[in-house]
Formats: C-alpha cells, sequence, structure tokens
C-alpha cells in the first residue's frame, strides 16, 4: 500500500472514531519535551520501549528488549519522524492523536498504533545518557 493510500486509510479511520482527535507534532513534542514517555503495544498493551526527549530534536530510545539508541526527532508535515544512529537512513514516522484523553502515535508504514502509558521524569537507564 502507497504511503498516500495508508494516509488516506488513517484519517478515514480517524474521522469514523469519534473519540479520536488529531494532534499535531508540535503538540507531541511540546508533552514529550523534556520527558520520557514508556510506549505500548495499544492492542496488547506490551511494552514496545521507553523514550526520553533530551530536547524537541533529541531523544534517547529504550527498547523493551534493552538496547538503547541515540535518536533525531523532527516533524515532517503532519508526521513525526525519528531516526535513530543505529539505524542510519531509515525514517520511523508517526501520526500522533489522542483518543479518550490519552496520547497515542500511529505508524504512517504499517498503521501500528502505540499508547503512551507513562510520562514521567525517569531517565531510561541507557549507558551514557545524559543528565540534562
Amino acid at each position: 500500500m502507497t504511503r498516500a493510500l495508508l494516509l488516506v486509510a488513517a484519517l478515514l479511520a480517524a474521522a469514523h472514531a469519534s473519540a479520536q482527535q488529531i494532534a499535531s507534532p508540535s503538540e507531541f513534542l511540546d508533552a514529550a519535551e523534556g520527558r520520557t514517555m514508556t510506549f505500548v503495544g495499544d492492542d496488547t498493551g506490551a511494552l514496545v520501549g521507553t523514550e526520553r526527549f533530551l530536547s524537541r530534536e533529541r531523544t534517547v530510545w529504550a527498547r523493551a528488549d534493552g538496547s538503547c539508541s541515540y535518536g533525531r526527532v523532527f516533524a515532517q508535515g503532519p508526521e513525526l519522524c525519528f531516526e535513530y544512529e543505529d539505524d542510519a537512513g531509515r525514517l520511523h514516522c508517526w501520526w500522533p492523536f489522542r483518543q479518550d484523553g490519552t496520547l497515542k502515535v500511529r505508524s504512517t508504514s504499517t498503521l501500528e498504533v502505540q499508547r503512551i502509558a507513562r510520562i514521567s521524569d525517569d531517565m531510561v537507564g541507557c549507558e551514557g545518557e545524559p543528565i540534562s
């Protein structure tokens, strides 16, 4: 399925779900900057990983398997995109939205949905992680 078709499908799904409200990348980063977010699979509740937003441009990602990577984050139109040092050249882009008061993201490539289960000031525990 092409990216354009995925976008249309996601927008139609969002339009039909009355409790969903699209959030801009800027709104997402307002909630994330300087904080740590715990991401879980929306359908399973299984931990995907924890990401500390060092700034509006830099993150440190701790995957559920314990591996870590530093990344950069940026807005690309309505998408929030991430590129990680250990996966250079591959973008991971998401559409942020709120559903029933909960912040979530939908992958632009697979339509997978992740829910932000927790927002904290905790470190993610990666080697060399900056304090601030």
